[in-house]
């Protein structure tokens, strides 16, 4: 290893967020994380409209979906950092995308991505996949899951039950 073990890097601290449990846990580690390490919290939010909603869906749509995602976003940050005394420096960003894809390519000059380990029904994940699954296999820079809080309190998640088309992923 070369540079000397003290050094600290302060390269961006990339979080997915869709204001489940399981990303909220990962956003609480990110930002402590940010904080130990000086380093800026990019928090990035991804959407999706449903195929045929996408086959139909004008700019209007669009830009109300993003927006949508938006305060999703600004909801789960202002939660979690209200157990905060200091705060990092925070980026944000929504984009239309495949959560995986968004996250990877955020994170390509990053530290570290964070992701949450959600509890998404069996059919969402069979049609989009596992989000932390992706990008366990195709980021270049270490990537921390987070877990649901609620799994490891020992709750199951409710079999079948999927979450819309176009909430944030």
């Amino acid at each position: 290893m070369t540079g000397s073990r003290t050094a600290r890097d302060r390269r961006a601290i990339v979080v997915g967020v869709d204001g489940s449990a399981g990303s909220k846990a990962a956003l609480a580690f990110a930002l402590e994380e940010g904080l130990a390490r000086g380093a800026t919290v990019e928090v990035v939010t991804t959407w999706l409209l449903s195929t045929g909603l996408g086959e139909v869906a004008g700019a209007d749509t669009f830009e109300a979906e993003t927006r949508r995602a938006e305060r999703h976003q600004a909801a789960a940050l202002a939660e979690v950092l209200a157990g905060f005394a200091e705060r990092p420096v925070v980026s944000q960003v929504v984009v239309q995308s495949y959560g995986g894809h968004a996250l990877v390519e955020a994170a390509h000059d990053a530290a570290l991505l964070v992701v949450g380990s959600g509890r998404k029904g069996v059919l969402t994940r069979a049609l989009l996949g596992s989000v932390s699954e992706y990008c366990v296999r195709h980021s270049v820079v270490p990537v921390v899951v987070v877990p649901d809080p609620g799994r490891l309190a020992g709750e199951e998640p409710v079999p079948g039950l999927v979450e819309p088309a176009s909430t944030p992923v």
